[in-house]
């Protein structure tokens, strides 16, 4: 048996295996020239993602501006897709609500930024729960700027975070 083996699925070819292999080392190492030298955009964002999340953790202070405006994006596109933009605007990242708007702007997801602003003009103004004092119209509306913005209005995020990244890549 190989002595690998239980750490790949089964339907994982050597080039998948590889792969992630060589992003798990860009990640481990910080290494923005192999970061930068991925293909696909998708490597690109995960990587990248991965290496800021480190960052963060490590101090929450590390990140620059330009760096905070990718780790917010990616972390709002995560919450849109994996549960709501409601859990990264009250329960991740309440206190960057604000910033996330001027995070889209600055990385051309300007229809995202609109959508957002529009989901932060819902929510109670003393910081309490949505669900505390919203009715059925503004919890139908929530619903659906969540479906907007889930249906990526500004196209590709993995391009517009390598976009923004590669413009910026003096900073990151």
């Amino acid at each position: 048996m190989e002595k690998d083996s239980f750490n790949r699925l089964s339907w994982m070819s050597n080039e998948v295996q590889n792969e992630l292999e060589q992003r798990g080392e860009i990640v481990e190492n910080e290494d923005l020239k192999s970061l930068y030298s991925l293909d696909d955009d998708s490597d690109f964002s995960v990587a990248l993602h991965q290496i800021l999340v480190n960052r963060f953790d490590k101090n929450r202070d590390s990140l620059n501006p330009v760096e905070l405006n990718l780790f917010l994006c990616m972390h709002l596109e995560n919450a849109g897709q994996a549960d709501s933009i409601l859990s990264f605007l009250q329960e991740w990242f309440p206190e960057q609500k604000e910033r996330v708007i001027k995070s889209l702007n600055e990385i051309g997801a300007t229809k995202s930024s609109e959508i957002i602003k529009k989901a932060i003009e819902l929510l109670p103004k003393d910081g309490s729960c949505f669900f505390e004092s919203s009715n059925e119209n503004s919890e139908k509306e929530m619903s659906k700027l969540d479906r907007e913005f889930s249906n990526y209005p500004d196209g590709s995020m993995r391009k517009l975070y390598r976009k923004y990244a590669e413009k910026h890549r003096g900073e990151i």
